[in-house]
């Protein structure tokens, strides 16, 4: 059993914050920026930062439970989520029943890529158990959180300050390394670094330029996340809201994911924003496209005057800048790309290769979200989480309706529109989506959403009183 730096930090503060589950799950949002490191090293399992709170904090709500203590929202939060925890249930039964039902009738990738580099014939094996455990500690991290944040006097502001927090970390961490590699400035990589489970991609080149993955295990993964809080400080700059320090953050993590020349993010921000006018008007804002075309307009101006003058007095940039250009364009000619491409055509092989119930929990290992979740959980699970996200969509409209321009709409689209950046990366190019932060961004969305519907469906004295009594 090896503590590294990381889990000599974390372990000591989150005993300290036992008794504040709040402040747990805004270090779960901190702590997910961290996930090439460890917490706690367990021969070949390695715990990563932003568990440990996740861990504290599940263990405090469920002592909370067996004393019988009940939460305002609890029957909202579990209505908004029963599709989740269908899709979670049919996850682990097929990570139990696919494997030896169609024992050796299909190929699949394993979880842990071996030197051999091939696939195998399904079936159990230990990845089933391992990835079953975080998802099912994810989801429950998920109701919990969401049930414990309907309580009163929490204020849900705090935990989108946690996110911007979270948000200018990476950006700090990627100029940092940009430094180091360019002039030598010292880097921690034994901080950053410490999760052996995990292969760090950090040396990466984009021709003369380094590729920067930041405190991530590889630059798709850094840029994965810049593309979130770029979604979500853009979306709410446009509509109007008012928090400390996300305007300076569009243009930090804008620079961060270039330092990273990842496709995936690219990629990512063009679909953003080719999406964002037709979200404007979907949400009913149609009265902001002019503020989205000034927004639009000034963008393009700060771009135009920093070229220039890179190219005054950085024109050896440009070249880097050109091959950089050149690699994303050819990227579909790439061996890495055709990799990818193959092991999504064989996850898909796989789905129908068991009549679309999936191989199981666990058992494949795509290149892409859709095609590794259909793989996995085949296409009953695939509707099980559409439906999860049509009810929470809906149930957010309905709340932003109910309550415009607060708060509790301020936390329901920031968050809303982070986890949809991190969706469309993921659907880019990401297997899956388990990171514990991102199912406390969820669990924060749908609390928010739940104490709306609370609020609108009784009088306010009814429900402060009713709030009162369950505390």
């Amino acid at each position: 059993m090896t503590l590294p730096i990381m889990g000599m930090i974390m372990f000591p503060l989150c005993l300290l914050l036992w008794s504040r589950p709040d402040r747990l799950l805004q270090l779960i949002l901190i702590g997910g920026i961290f996930p090439a490191a460890a917490a706690l090293i367990l021969g070949g399992l390695c715990i990563q930062p932003s568990l440990v709170p996740g861990l504290a904090f599940l263990s405090y709500v469920s002592l909370q439970k067996m004393l019988g203590a009940r939460y305002p929202g609890q029957k909202e939060v579990m209505y908004l989520s029963a599709p989740m925890i269908f899709n979670g249930a049919w996850a682990v039964f097929g990570s139990l029943v696919m494997p030896r039902l169609f024992h050796n009738e299909v190929l699949v990738w394993p979880q842990k890529a071996d030197a051999a580099g091939v696939q195998v014939l399904l079936a159990p094996s230990f990845g089933n158990i391992s990835q079953d455990g975080y998802l099912v500690v994810n989801i429950i991290l998920m109701i919990f959180g969401a049930q414990y944040l309907t309580r009163p006097l929490i204020d849900m502001r705090k935990f989108y300050g946690a996110f911007v927090l979270a948000g200018w970390l990476v950006v700090f961490i990627a100029f940092w390394q940009f430094a180091s590699r360019m002039a030598g400035v010292p880097f921690p990589k034994e901080f950053f670094y410490s999760n052996t489970a995990w292969t760090v991609l950090d040396g990466q080149m984009a021709g003369p330029v380094p590729r920067i993955n930041g405190s991530f295990t590889e630059p798709s993964a850094c840029a994965t996340y810049l593309a979130g809080v770029m979604f979500s400080c853009i979306w709410l700059t446009i509509k109007g809201y008012t928090f400390p320090t996300i305007k300076p953050l569009i243009i930090a993590s804008t620079l961060g994911l270039c330092l990273t020349t990842s496709t995936t993010g690219f990629v990512t921000v063009a679909i953003g924003m080719i999406l964002l006018p037709f979200m404007v008007v979907a949400t009913g804002a149609g009265r902001l496209l002019g503020r989205l075309a000034q927004f639009a307009m000034i963008g393009a101006v700060v771009v135009g005057v920093s070229g220039l003058m890179v190219v005054t007095f950085a024109p050896q940039v440009v070249a880097g800048v050109q091959r950089v250009s050149e690699g994303t364009a050819s990227k579909k000619d790439s061996a890495s790309y055709k990799e990818r491409t193959q092991a999504d055509t064989d996850a898909m092989a796989a789905c129908m290769g068991t009549y679309g119930l999936g191989t199981g929990w666990g058992s494949n290992r795509s290149s892409s979200l859709v095609p590794g979740l259909l793989a996995s959980v085949g296409i009953i699970g695939c509707v099980a989480l559409l439906m999860f996200d049509i009810r929470l969509m809906l149930a957010a409209k309905a709340a932003l309706n109910a309550a415009p321009g607060g708060d509790y709409s301020l936390v329901i689209e920031g968050f809303i529109a982070a986890i949809l950046g991190r969706l469309i990366a993921a659907l880019t190019s990401a297997p899956t989506i388990g990171m514990p932060d991102f199912y406390v961004m969820i669990a924060i969305t749908i609390a928010a959403i739940a104490r709306v519907r609370m609020m609108t469906r009784q009088p306010m004295a009814k429900v402060a009183s009713s709030i009162a009594l369950a505390t």
